[in-house]
């Protein structure tokens, strides 16, 4: 996970590496953590503009440029970059929402509050470079976690509705892979539907609007897990 620290203060940028190298040591998990340090945000921006970062930490108030209007600049050259503001001030807050920013973190940064938010992140970073290679009948086809919607199964073969499109194959060759996702933001609505739960747009009753435009219907029988499991994974979301 490659991580920008863009802060005009030495001072907070040595803490905010300090505290990533002793999460780093005290992990328990495999993790590759890359770190870069910038002290003014057009500079962070001339490299980003070449070197996409997965993580940005951004103090608000910057001497050469106003930190959410960079993150606006952050954001339309790659919206899958995680903000996590940093300043002394809360009067910030609300412009931090605008720019859906991972998290708001004021100075000075409490160490406990920062891991948290820190394996929140990571967690995040791992889910959405996760991947399996799905049999399908163009062959073999890669897809990442975040890119695959929802899985149709019907009898011996499977339907995989992706940001891609939609890809037919042969049940048997993908079973591993169906009860594989049941690990990660998967959960079944239906005997034959398994959807991603961060495509979910909107719950009415017992149906699901999903990011591709798609209906689902939850069942009677599944309704109920439905939605324990789905309030769990928008709790540990938060």
């Amino acid at each position: 996970m490659k991580i920008a620290i863009v802060d005009d203060e030495e001072l907070y940028l040595q803490d905010v590496c300090d505290k990533i190298e002793r999460f780093r040591q005290s992990y328990d998990g495999n993790v590759n953590i890359e770190v870069d340090t910038f002290h003014e945000g057009k500079e962070f921006l001339s490299v980003f503009t070449y070197q996409p970062y997965d993580l940005v930490y951004l103090d608000i108030e910057l001497s050469d440029i106003n930190g959410v209007h960079l993150a606006h600049m952050i954001h339309e050259k790659n919206m899958s970059t995680m903000i996590i503001f940093m300043t002394s001030h809360m009067s910030y807050i609300h412009q931090s929402y605008v720019v859906n920013a991972f998290q708001y973190l004021t100075k000075p940064l409490k160490e406990q509050l920062f891991i948290y938010e820190l394996k929140r992140a990571l967690k995040h970073y791992q889910y959405r470079n996760k991947s399996f290679a799905f049999p399908t009948s163009q062959g073999r086809i890669i897809f990442r976690l975040s890119e695959v919607v929802y899985l149709e199964t019907a009898y011996k073969s499977y339907k995989i509705h992706t940001t891609r499109g939609v890809y037919y194959g042969s049940l048997k060759p993908a079973n591993a892979i169906r009860k594989a996702l049941l690990d990660y933001s998967f959960v079944r609505i239906q005997r034959s539907f398994l959807v991603n739960m961060e495509h979910i747009v909107k719950i009415d009753n017992v149906l699901l609007y999903m990011s591709d435009g798609s209906m689902l219907l939850i069942s009677k029988k599944r309704y109920r897990e439905f939605k324990r499991i789905f309030y769990k994974f928008l709790e540990e979301k938060k």
